[in-house]
């Protein structure tokens, strides 16, 4: 079975080289959209930050997303390690990276647009690739942090503890909407999915074991909603705190493959010495996207488009 991470792609992909890839072998993937979601007023996403390649960005605005993130203070954004290293799994530069939040449409600049360079990248000292294991990062933004009191783009709690299975919560991004299918969706989407036990998501018809600690099961067992590539890093929301970090998955919706999300509860102590937060405090209100509103780099590319990746 091929996994692969829900990461976007910031520049073409060049297909030269067919390689025979192993089933059962998680494999990084590159790019995601929500499945089965629909767009959002920004009401409840308004810690959904963009992180982007500075240099495509540049070129074209929105050109340059890579993958989603969470704002966790004023200047520190959660997303996935795998979006933040390169092909040798080495943490990329600060100055590869931007932020951008503050606004629904991934191409437009607006007064409420904020876009922040990168001072720092840190990614877990334990982050391994195959299995996407520990896919935890954090980004701290240069300079001014994010205005206190910014109408459209603000911090959300984290919770303290693993939600319970059959929770319903909310994913968000700007990643594919059908898998496969490469590019980003112009406005931001969200999808209402809920916990799934691991021990299911472990099953033989399902992910097989390759759950491990650290990672929860969240979607539809019988498909159809789900993250996708372009959307890794992004927020998992569970009764108004960020319970998630968009991971991994088996392609996009697919039955008995509910997309799996780093465990914010687990990594808890790690976030909060690496990225100087306190985890918890108090949650916003809780508001969950309604169906009414709401070289190996050139292979890593090509698989990174979404096997177990999203």
């Amino acid at each position: 079975m091929a996994s692969h991470g829900r990461c976007g792609q910031a520049f073409p992909i060049l297909i030269v080289l067919a390689l025979a890839v192993t089933l059962q072998t998680p494999c990084l993937a590159s790019e995601s959209r929500i499945v089965g979601g629909v767009p959002v007023d920004g009401s409840s996403t308004k810690h959904q930050v963009s992180v982007r390649s500075r240099s495509a960005d540049q070129i074209q605005f929105g050109r340059g997303h890579i993958c989603g993130g969470s704002l966790i203070n004023l200047d520190t954004v959660l997303t996935a390690a795998h979006c933040l290293v390169d092909d040798y799994d080495r943490a990329r530069a600060a100055t590869y990276f931007r932020v951008v939040g503050g606004g629904i449409n991934r191409t437009a600049q607006t007064v409420n647009t904020v876009v922040r360079d990168v001072r720092q990248v840190v990614v877990h000292a334990n982050y391994v690739s195959r299995g996407f294991i520990n896919d935890v990062g954090l980004l701290m933004v240069r300079t001014s942090s994010v205005p206190s009191g910014h109408p459209t783009l603000q911090p959300i709690a984290m919770t303290t503890q693993v939600p319970p299975n059959n929770t319903r919560c909310q994913t968000s991004g700007w990643g594919s909407i059908y898998y496969g299918v490469p590019g980003s969706t112009t406005d931001l989407m969200a999808v209402n999915i809920t916990i799934i036990d691991a021990t299911v998501c472990n099953g033989t018809d399902s992910y097989d074991g390759d759950i491990m600690s650290g990672m929860l099961c969240a979607g539809r067992l019988e498909g159809g909603k789900d993250s996708c590539q372009g959307d890794s890093g992004g927020p998992l929301v569970c009764d108004g705190r960020l319970a998630g970090t968009v991971s991994f998955g088996f392609e996009c919706g697919l039955q008995n493959f509910p997309g799996v999300y780093a465990d914010v509860a687990f990594y808890q102590e790690w976030i909060s010495v690496n990225g100087a937060v306190s985890v918890g405090g108090r949650a916003p209100p809780r508001q969950i996207a309604g169906a009414s509103t709401i070289g190996a780099l050139l292979l890593l590319l090509a698989l990174h488009i979404h096997t177990y990746l999203k």
